[in-house]
């Protein structure tokens, strides 16, 4: 099956993939690469909250866009609920980044984090259906409810 990434987002995948960085992706194009193809404005990841994997990201980033997490350092991604938001014009794309979601890390979901293969054979890690149900459940908002119900029936499927 053949899903459809914006370029923007697949490029900024391949490059943390590329240089190593410890995360997965979450949110909407975890979504879509579950098999439900839906618009998405922003690429979010969960990434490894260890300082060197901190470290990595950040270095990696600055080599993307406008390169402006040069602004952030180590010290910005405390272990707390919530994403360090990055935007970056040129290359059109918002980038939500999570050390923990719901009290739980990048660890914590080892277990259901699959492998979508890029034409190049870079393979970019995401959530899997069981634990972006779990994230999504308590949503009040209604793609989240949207989300979880085809989900849901991604998962009975398999």
């Amino acid at each position: 099956m053949t899903i459809p990434i914006e370029s923007s987002f697949e490029k900024l995948l391949a490059l943390l993939v590329k240089s190593r960085v410890k995360f997965t992706t979450v949110g909407g194009i975890a979504v879509c690469l579950n098999g439900y193809v839906r618009l998405t404005e922003d690429v979010d990841i969960l990434v490894a909250s260890d300082t060197e994997n901190i470290k990595n990201l950040i270095r990696t980033l600055t080599q993307y866009g406008e390169g402006y997490a040069a602004e952030l350092s180590p010290e910005d991604f405390s272990d707390e609920e919530g994403a360090i938001r990055i935007i970056e014009t040129i290359e059109n794309c918002q980038i939500d980044i999570f050390t923990r979601m719901q009290g739980l890390h990048l660890a914590d979901f080892e277990s259901d984090i699959r492998q979508f293969a890029l034409s190049d054979g870079t393979k970019i890690p995401f959530l899997g259906p069981k634990s972006l149900i779990q994230l999504k459940s308590n949503s009040v908002r209604e793609k989240d409810r949207v989300d979880v119900s085809v989900l849901k029936n991604i998962l009975e499927s398999d």
